[in-house]
């Protein structure tokens, strides 16, 4: 029997980079919307989005969503998803960031796959560095995986660091890899979320993935291509809405 899947998309009002980022609007439509319409075209489930807010739960209401309130403290995605896991009727639940409009549809359908398939606690999207900038960037996620996908370390540091190389060529002589920000969990992970230890390796890096791999959890990856940004500066919030005003036809 396969495995049934929902796709999740956590909706927080209160972003601190950019000041209630996804009611932000993008050729007319919300930034929430535009994502939600990500995650209907993925095909990969029921859709439901997560939120603090009654006024991000009206929004969904109103494009004729689906949406859960969850409690304001929750200090991350993952933490909002296993809040409602019993709401949720589904074997993985893939987490599908409100901030996202531009990732593949496809992606999001691979991603409930791959999960499905492996049996992973957590599954993740991963994608090749090409750029010496982003490898080198705190703010992009790198990530060492063996050579069947399972994730070995995450970090804001460049990884693996190339010896005897210049480090604006490591991306050229080793396999450096960034995580594209989606996930896809297994129901038992996300049941047991709250038992999982403390993690001194998550709090030196700010990086919840740590928690995972340190407790020994199976982290899988797999490779997609580079995705549309997210939003989380107002610098990229003019590439978004550039991309789907040339997608559109829209003014810029």
């Amino acid at each position: 029997m396969s495995a049934s899947s929902v796709v999740a998309i956590p909706a927080r009002l209160g972003s601190t980079r950019l000041e209630r980022k996804v009611l932000t609007d993008i050729g007319g439509r919300s930034l929430l919307a535009r994502t939600h319409d990500v995650a209907i075209s993925a095909q990969a489930g029921p859709v439901v989005v997560l939120t603090d807010s009654e006024e991000v739960a009206d929004v969904v209401r109103d494009f004729g969503g689906e949406v859960l309130l969850t409690a304001v403290e929750l200090d991350s995605g993952t933490a909002r998803v296993a809040s409602v896991i019993d709401a949720l009727d589904a074997d993985v639940v893939v987490n599908l960031q409100g901030d996202a409009p531009l990732t593949d549809p496809a992606i999001v359908a691979r991603s409930a796959e791959q999960a499905a398939a492996t049996g992973a606690a957590v599954t993740m999207a991963v994608y090749a560095l090409e750029h010496a900038a982003d490898l080198h960037d705190p703010s992009v996620v790198k990530v060492v995986r063996a050579h069947d996908g399972r994730v070995l370390y995450c970090s804001r540091s460049a990884i693996p660091h190339v010896r005897d190389a210049p480090t604006d060529l490591w991306t050229q002589r080793a396999a450096c890899l960034g995580h594209s920000g989606i996930y896809a969990y297994g129901r038992a992970f996300l049941e047991s979320f709250a038992e999982l230890p403390p993690s001194p390796l998550e709090d030196a890096e700010r990086l919840e993935q740590l928690r995972w791999l340190q407790a020994g959890l199976h982290v899988h990856s797999f490779l997609v291509e580079p995705q549309g940004p997210s939003v989380d500066t107002p610098q990229q919030l003019e590439r978004v809405r550039a991309a789907f005003a040339e997608r559109e036809g829209l003014p810029a």
